[in-house]
């Protein structure tokens, strides 16, 4: 089923793999973008699969190509001294003539870059992000962000209270009291949250018809499977897409039918991190989507 009045509607599409992953986040996606122009930090939470990767991609590839080049994006960190490491090769790669400055007085160059930034202790790490960061411009996106430990929490404060770089962080909130964590260790209210529910009903079923055109589901006795997988997912983009993906495997198959318990059960039993596997576009559908792909 092709979307409605597409153009009319601007619906945001992220696509990963070409499978799209991300319907319907206009006004979500216009806060993100207003906070970054205007340098302003916002935690961004909601369960798994609900879209707040897709969401920073997509916003972020939207970006003046100047102000694109200054989000570092960070996707999981071990603990501050990685989350430290990948912030300076991040400012490396993106050419920050300060850090290179600094770099080449030191005799640091592209092939000794990496041993550089794993010799350095901690306190010269954050000495190093702090004076880059201060002189230039930037965006800084923690994605998959653990529990906060005194020392992450208090590098984070200076970079947006002291340094003036703003930063995102992409939290799931399995529990309130997670996002209350952020709130007491950055004194943030509502104004710096952006929560992601599900997906309104028309744009989950808009999306998982998509999926079934993705997947080659459509050849299949499809009846009961979409009412379905829009209850058991929730309406969770995510969670739509994985259930699809798995629904493609013939070991989900009787006869005609696809077993979708047996779907959801594996879906959960995966930590809802099951690997999606390209669609095959000698199966797919028209491909409703597909003048949205690049937003």
């Amino acid at each position: 089923m092709p979307l409605k009045n597409d153009q009319e509607r601007h619906s945001v599409a992220f696509y990963e793999h070409g499978l799209p992953v991300f319907f319907d986040r206009e006004s979500e996606a216009r806060r993100l973008a207003g906070a970054i122009l205007k340098r302003e930090s916002l935690v961004i939470c909601g369960p798994a699969g609900i879209g707040k990767t897709a969401l920073a991609s997509k916003v972020i590839r939207d970006l003046p190509a100047e102000l694109r080049t200054r989000c570092l994006y960070l996707k999981g960190m071990k603990d501050l001294q990685d989350m430290l490491r990948q912030l300076i090769r991040g400012l490396y790669e993106v050419k920050d003539p300060n850090l290179r400055q600094q770099l080449h007085i030191e005799g640091v160059s592209v092939l000794t870059i990496e041993a550089w930034v794993k010799a350095l202790p901690t306190s010269r790490l954050r000495g190093t992000l702090y004076r880059t960061v201060e002189q230039g411009d930037y965006r800084i996106f923690l994605d998959h962000v653990p529990s906060l430990t005194r020392a992450v929490a208090k590098v984070i404060k200076e970079l947006f209270w002291m340094r003036k770089t703003p930063v995102y962080l992409l939290v799931r909130d399995a529990m309130e009291s997670r996002v209350s964590e952020f709130s007491r260790s950055f004194y943030w209210g509502d104004r710096e949250q952006l929560s992601l529910p599900p997906l309104p009903a028309e744009a989950a079923a808009e999306l998982l018809e998509s999926c079934i055109g993705q997947f080659g589901l459509s050849q299949f006795d499809l009846g009961g499977f979409r009412e379905e997988i829009l209850g058991l997912s929730k309406q969770v983009p995510g969670a739509i897409v994985q259930m699809c993906a798995l629904a493609a495997d013939p070991r989900y198959r009787y006869g005609s039918r696809i077993k979708t318990k047996s779907v959801y059960i594996d879906y959960l039993m995966s930590g809802q991190k099951q690997s999606v596997p390209l669609p095959d576009p000698k199966r797919s559908g028209s491909g409703a989507l597909g003048n949205t792909s690049k937003g």
